[in-house]
């Protein structure tokens, strides 16, 4: 916190709340801003209606209308994620940060590594009826976190990838009020892999 190295629980002076909860880092300023990181590549913001409409970037702008969100910093419908995530770069990341790479990894996989992340032991586990995710799948479509699963797996770590994805997911059920938690010991996904 400002540079200081902190324990959880910490509360700043003003009033900020940083804890730990079901295998996420959360930063709570209530009533505006809550922040949920994994610790590797999840991160989920709550932004309080006191902020509508006085906020923009990569998430947005909490206007209500969705169709305006995949904006570009000049406010022109990105014509793709790559572009959308160039032009929020601040002048510190501008060097430092590639994204053009994970285009170029993405096409270099092989089906030999697609089939295996697409197989039981990886990411089908996001789509097994029977599984931890069970209670959710008729409030959210499993699908598309499978795909990004087995696609963005090409170029990373297969257990950091299936944690990863498995951690996207359950968040994303978290907001239907679904708190399955199971998956993080079963899976072994307490602490990066890799």
């Amino acid at each position: 916190v400002n540079g200081s190295l902190v324990s959880i629980p910490f509360v700043t002076g003003l009033s900020t709340k940083i804890f730990s909860q079901e295998g996420f880092l959360v930063i709570d300023s209530s009533p505006d801003i809550q922040i949920r990181y994994n610790g590797f590549n999840v991160i989920k913001i709550t932004i309080g209606e006191r902020l509508q409409n006085k906020v923009c970037g990569l998430c947005g702008n909490f206007n209500g209308d969705l169709t305006d969100d995949y904006a570009t910093l000049r406010g022109k419908p990105a014509v793709s994620s790559v572009v959308l995530a160039q032009s929020w770069k601040t002048n510190g990341m501008q060097k430092s940060c590639n994204e053009l790479q994970y285009s170029q990894y993405a096409a270099s996989c092989d089906n030999v590594q697609i089939q295996e992340l697409q197989s039981d032991s990886y990411c089908l586990k996001l789509t097994d009826m029977k599984g931890f995710f069970q209670p959710c799948y008729g409030l959210l479509d499993p699908l598309p976190f499978y795909e990004s699963c087995f696609l963005d797996g090409c170029y990373n770590h297969k257990k950091v990838q299936l944690c990863g994805s498995l951690a996207a997911y359950g968040e994303a059920c978290r907001t239907f009020g679904i708190l399955g938690t199971e998956w993080i010991e079963k899976e072994n996904c307490c602490k990066r892999t890799g």
